[in-house]
């Protein structure tokens, strides 16, 4: 009775694979499991799965005809990537530390000084817009955002987070420039950082591409993370409820925590 029961198992999970895999092409499942080899979930969202990719984690593909192991694609950097990542001395394993996309599409400089004179212009009616008959306040918002423009146009690192600034903030060439400084700082910092991985893909899960927010997220959660393991042993029934409640967001789990010790 057991055999046919197991039996009966199998055949409905190859009837299952094949209409997944042969019917419906585009529901790929992916396993993500860890450096031992524990499985970490199974999903079929490939945001997701890049996320894991990027922290280290092993991915296999569920396939009608068994497991497969998806295989990485190697970080492309240019020259000049290289030599600033070399300097800054951002180790990029993927087993040790979070690893970010890396960026690698080249935005284009000004082609003509027409192109440069054209968005002064636009410097021109957008401050005098903002300022009216304020010329001095005119000339200074000129200038900036033109010393502003010249500078984003040299950038050639990190261009996936210049593109999303720049569509961000249009002509404002002043906040495009402040924020891929802000932007990239953090990244840079995110980059370096080796503990808790699974805090770090929660934050990244919830703010994405807002390096910023990643950062001071990831600090706030582990400096709560760290302060748990130390006080829970003070009232561990109260510890249990907040943990219920709150589950990963070690953040809240603190403050209920210490509401009752």
């Amino acid at each position: 009775m057991k055999n046919i029961k197991f039996l009966f198992f199998i055949i409905c999970l190859v009837f299952f694979l094949n209409v997944i895999f042969f019917h419906c092409s585009f529901a790929t499942l992916y396993i993500v499991k860890d450096q031992e080899g524990n499985n970490i979930c199974i999903t079929n969202e490939e945001d997701l799965v890049y996320e894991y990719e990027e922290l280290g984690y092993a991915i296999w593909i569920l396939e009608a005809g068994g497991l497969r192991q998806k295989s990485f694609e190697p970080d492309i950097f240019s020259n000049e990537s290289q030599s600033q990542l070399k300097t800054e001395s951002i180790d990029l394993e993927p087993q040790t530390k979070v690893v970010l996309p890396s960026t690698t599409e080249l935005i284009p400089a000004a082609k003509t000084n027409a192109e440069r004179q054209k968005m002064i212009e636009i410097f021109k009616a957008n401050a005098l817009t903002k300022w009216g008959n304020n010329f001095e306040m005119i000339n200074d918002e000129v200038k900036l955002q033109t010393e502003a423009y010249d500078w984003i146009v040299k950038q050639t690192n990190y261009t996936n987070i210049m593109a999303r600034v720049r569509k961000k903030w249009g002509n404002d060439y002043a906040m495009v420039k402040y924020e891929y400084e802000q932007q990239v700082e953090a990244y840079n910092w995110i980059s370096q950082q080796k503990a808790y991985p699974e805090i770090m893909l929660q934050v990244i899960q919830e703010w994405t591409y807002d390096y910023p927010k990643v950062k001071y997220e990831y600090e706030q959660q582990v400096e709560a993370y760290e302060w748990l393991q130390k006080n829970k042993n003070r009232n561990p029934e109260a510890y249990k409820r907040a943990s219920d409640q709150w589950g990963n967001d070690y953040v809240m789990v603190k403050f209920e925590y210490e509401k009752e010790i």
